[in-house]
Formats: C-alpha cells, structure tokens, sequence
C-alpha cells in the first residue's frame, strides 16, 4: 500500500493520551499547569493535563497564570515548585520547549526538542533523566523508522504503560509497520538456509514449521490427494499397472500398511482412533462380542443417519449394508464402504466438519488405521505432502493438481478460517498465554516458530545477519501482541496472518475493536473492523465495517470507478448471507481515497492497519 494513504488514515486513529489517561506525577517530575483557583495557605487548584488537583505551592502565584512545576511532595499531599515564571499564553510549544529545556538545562538537540514538544503536547509528567532516556532511544531507532515514527511508538508505550526499552521501542515500530510478515519470513528462511552456525537438527525443525506456515491448504491437498488416490485403487476401470505405484505411494507414505495389496488396499486395522470417528466405530464392530454386536450396528445406523458429512446417497449405500434381513452383516465390506465414501467426501466436503469437529479425511484416516490421535493425522498428511513434492510420476502430478484445484475450488470462510488457525498456531503467537496453562504440552507448544526463534536468539553461536533476521521477525510478531491490547471493556485485536496457498501470497492484516460482556465473551453485537489489501487486480483497497446492534455498515475505499456496479449486484447476496447468521445489513458505500481524506477529518477514530495480498472469492 502506498505510503501516501496509509499514514493519512493511520493519522486518523492517533488520540491524544490525556484523553483517557489520568497523570500520575511523582517526586522529581515536571509538569506543566495553569492556577484555577487560589485557596488559603498556598494551596491552589491546578490544571494539569485533563485533570484538576489540590497542591500546595511552595510561592504565591496569580491565578490564571502557566507554569512549569517541579513535584517536590506526592504523598500525603501534592506540592510543586514553581521552575518558571508565568508562561505567555500565545507561546508556541516550541517556544515552550525551548523554555523547558533552559529550566532543566538541557542540551538543544534535534532528538532532545522533538521529545520535549511531544511531552509537551501530551501534557504528560516528565523527568530530567526520563527525556535523556527517550532521547537516546531516538538515536537508536533503526534505520527505517523515522523520529516521528519512533515518538508515535512512544506515546503508545506510553498508553499501555510499557518500559522504555530499545527493545520494545523496536517491537511497537515492527508491529506498526505496514511491511507485510510475507517478506519477514523469506529473508529469514533464506538467512537460516545459507548459516553454517546452525545445527541440521535446529535448522531443519525450523524449516519445517517454516513450511506449515507457508502451506496452510498444505493438509486439506494432501487429504484431497489421499482420496483421490484411494478412489483411483477401488476403480475397477483403471488397469493393474496405473495402480501399482499409486498402491506404492501410499505406502512409501505409510497411509497403507505394507501388507496392503491390490486386491486387499485396506486391511482391517486394529489400532486405535480418534472419538467418535468412523475409524472408532469400525474397530468396535470388528472386536465386539456376539451380544454386543447387534447394539454397536444400531449405532452406526444411527450414526451414518445423522452424519453431515455425507450424502443422502452415501448414506443409503451404507445403510443398504447394514440392514436386517438375515444374513450376517460383513464387516470388511461395510468399512471398504465406509472407505469409499470419505474417499470421496475429502475431496467433495474438503472444509466441512461434522458435530465432533472432524472432517471427512480424519474420518478417512480413522478406516485406514492412521487416526489414532491429531498429532498422527497431522503426521501422515506431512508425509504425503513431502510424497507429492518429490514424486516424478507424471499420473502422481496430475493427480496432485486435481486435488490442489479442487481446494482451490471450495475456498471458502470455514477454509480461510482453516487456514488462518493453522497459521497463527505454527507462528506460535500465543505462545505466551499456553504456556500459562498447566494441561499444555510445552513439547508440542516448542515446535511453533515463536519458541524456536527465542531459543535461536539466545545462542550464542549463530552469525549476527541470523540473528538479526530473527530479531526483525520476532519484534514484528511480539509488536502486533504488544498493540493488541484492552482498556477496561474495550479490546482492540492486531493480527497479520500470512498466508500462501497454489502459488499465490497474501498477508492478511485487520483491526478489530470491539467490548466484552461480563461474562467475558466478545460482544458479537457491536465491533469495528478494518482491512488493508494490496490486491492484484483491484490494487489498494480499505474495507471498513462497522457493527452496531447487529446492524452492519460497510465502506468500501478503492480508485477504481468501474467497482460500483459490480458492488451493487453483491449486495443481495451479502445481505441474505449476514441474515443467515443474525446480522443485518445497512447498506454498502464505495469512496475514493480523496473522499475518505476529507471524511477522515470528521472520523477521529478511524482504525488504522495494512494487509496485503491477492484478490479473493469468499
């Protein structure tokens, strides 16, 4: 996005401190005030910031007068000395400032005058040694960040009540940038590729997770792809010697076992698997006793009945093997059934989840003897993901390409709301917050990149263009948490979510601001969010939705006059699809960036983020 536009919206969203934020003065500060009132015993009524208080003043003043006081006293009462005479009212704050900086006998440098005019304007308390603090650390602002940049930082340190440290002035700058994490990621990977310091281990573990984040459909291709190679096997139509090295893909992938034949691809498995999967069912069926043998075929007939992962024909074929009439149920026939039909629906249903949260691929995986748990479904997929990589078979590419554009074809909100969970587990960005949880597994939580790029940092035997690589992309990711932040009901949400699917990237980054009710849940009733897309075809685009009593309000930025039209025929589509799920819809305002600079300018609380990416159909 180009710099022009951005900073003019982002200028929208600034508010001054004192707006919400009571001044807390302590023995040393020095602050700027104007006499009110003036009460017996050198007591007076101070203005200072946005608020009033009572302090007692070491000389008489006049009242009506500014000053510049120091606190001599904070407790049990508030006194100030005054550290200048009676400020003239038509002083500039640079004029101002340079008064300061005389009364505290400062040295006048460029940093040292901006901070003093910052402080200034926010009517905040300051210190001698607290503006030596901030002045150095506007020395060290990296070489991209401007001083205005670094200030910005600053007042939101400030606001949150975080500690003045390079580090986390170099966090906040991150988070604020409008640099995508998409160019983070690829110096970074390209930097541990190239280092010698690192261990195969290290470096191979977190290339690894480098590679989940990058490929967030990477699973649901390969479930698609073991479907489809499982549909080829079961096709009578296709000749011996095409299925052969499919049947040894599988293998090679361990999805099949290795007594798995052409004539027998699914082998009854007795291992364990996931609750309530078909997997689960089967191996009940398989094991029962006689007595229990007819109430666990009860429950699969009432468990394909209800089963939203399938269709109205799947079921029928399925409960056309389990009926009554007689004759012993077979079991083998029933679960290469089973097989057939989530082969097909990890194709057809790739995104769609039943009442327990699996998908058809985790139901298939159950069948195939490799559900036992999720870490082993996520294994196995991994497995025929690398297969698919490194396969020179020509019917094995095709069949990848199918399976990749049938993804392609059923992106969806469930598959982005997929992809975008997958993303933010593997980057590890709450990290922090499962860690504090005793039931987590910190081994499993050590193999999201946040923790491992802590660890890399901390050794001390990497090159320093490593680690400052992994600097730059840590900062960014503890930036955007540090700026996610809650001020009492309020919460205000920071993400940016890379993401890259078939061949295409986008780094998807919104603002969300919204309250929370008593009981701790987001109130799904009122919520501000922004999106900033750099798209290939629309180019730069804001999207502004506003949520009021389940009322929504969209406003659409773009240059592009031609997008009028083609809006207004989505409009009904949009708005039956919110009705479907509670909201509605007031109506849908396109603008140009020239009109939205001047609204701006009435809408102090326009949000303001970037996030790039591609053009989309949800």
């Amino acid at each position: 996005m180009s710099s022009t536009s951005f900073s003019s919206i982002r200028s929208q969203s600034t508010q001054a401190i004192t707006s919400n934020t009571q001044v807390s003065m302590k023995e040393g500060q020095v602050v700027h005030g104007t006499i009110k009132k003036l009460f017996p015993n050198q007591t007076a009524e101070v203005q200072i910031g946005n608020q009033k208080v009572i302090a007692k003043l070491e000389t008489p003043l006049k009242a009506g007068d500014a000053h510049f006081f120091q606190v001599t006293k904070s407790e049990p009462e508030l006194q100030l000395k005054v550290v200048s005479g009676p400020l003239t009212q038509g002083n500039s704050l640079a004029q101002q400032a340079q008064q300061l900086l005389q009364v505290m006998n400062l040295t006048k440098t460029t940093e040292m005058q901006a901070v003093v005019q910052f402080y200034l304007k926010e009517q905040l308390p300051i210190s001698k040694d607290l503006l030596l603090q901030v002045e150095q650390l506007l020395k060290q602002l990296p070489s991209n960040s401007t001083m205005n940049e670094g200030l910005e930082a600053i007042r939101k340190m400030t606001e949150l009540k975080f500690p003045l440290t390079q580090q986390i002035v170099e966090s906040v700058l991150s988070g604020k940038s409008t640099n995508g994490l998409q160019t983070l990621i690829q110096d970074f990977k390209v930097a541990l590729r190239e280092d010698i310091s690192v261990s195969s281990s290290i470096k191979n573990n977190i290339l690894q997770t480098l590679q989940k984040i990058a490929e967030p459909f990477g699973e649901p291709v390969a479930g698609a792809l073991i479907g489809k190679l499982i549909e080829n096997l079961q096709n009578p139509q296709i000749s011996m010697g095409t299925k052969f090295p499919l049947l040894q893909a599988l293998k090679e992938a361990e999805v099949l076992p290795t007594t798995a034949s052409l004539n027998n691809i699914t082998p009854q498995s007795i291992s364990a698997s996931l609750p309530n999967s078909a997997g689960e069912i089967m191996t009940k069926l398989k094991h029962a006793p006689g007595i229990e043998r007819n109430l666990i075929i009860t429950q699969l007939r009432d468990w394909v009945g209800t089963q939203p992962l399938l269709t109205t024909e799947q079921k029928e074929q399925i409960l056309s093997l389990l009926k009554d009439n007689g004759q012993p149920i077979q079991t083998s026939t029933v679960n290469n059934a089973l097989v057939q039909v989530f082969a097909e629906q990890s194709q057809q249903a790739i995104f769609l989840k039943d009442a327990n949260d699996l998908t058809a691929k985790e139901h298939l995986l159950s069948l195939l003897g490799k559900g036992a748990n999720p870490d082993l479904v996520s294994q196995t997929l991994q497995q025929v993901i690398s297969l698919s990589k490194n396969s020179a078979q020509t019917t094995f590419s095709t069949l990848l390409q199918q399976s990749e554009e049938q993804v392609l074809n059923q992106l969806d909100g469930k598959a982005f709301e997929h992809a975008m969970k997958e993303v933010l587990k593997n980057l590890g960005f709450s990290y922090e917050a499962k860690i504090n949880h005793q039931n987590e597994d910190v081994k499993k939580l050590a193999v999201e990149l946040k923790p491992q790029l802590v660890e890399l940092i901390q050794n001390q035997t990497i090159s320093s263009p490593l680690k400052d690589h992994a600097n730059l992309l840590l900062n960014r990711m503890n930036g955007l948490q540090m700026l996610s932040n809650e001020n009492g009901p309020q919460h205000q949400l920071l993400m940016q979510i890379p993401l890259e699917f078939l061949g295409k990237k986008m780094d998807a980054t919104l603002e969300w601001n919204g309250r929370m009710k008593e009981n701790g849940k987001i109130d799904s009733d009122f919520a501000r969010i922004m999106f900033y897309l750099q798209l290939d075809a629309l180019k730069e685009t804001v999207v502004d939705m506003q949520v009021q009593n389940r009322v929504v309000t969209i406003s659409l930025y773009n240059n592009d006059a031609s997008l009028k039209p083609i809006a207004n025929a989505l409009k009904d589509p949009l708005k039956e699809g919110l009705l479907t799920v509670g909201y509605k819809l007031s109506g849908v305002f396109m603008k140009t960036f020239d009109e939205h600079k001047l609204s701006s300018q009435l809408n102090s609380k326009l949000l303001s983020k970037e996030s790039q990416g591609v053009d989309i159909r949800i």
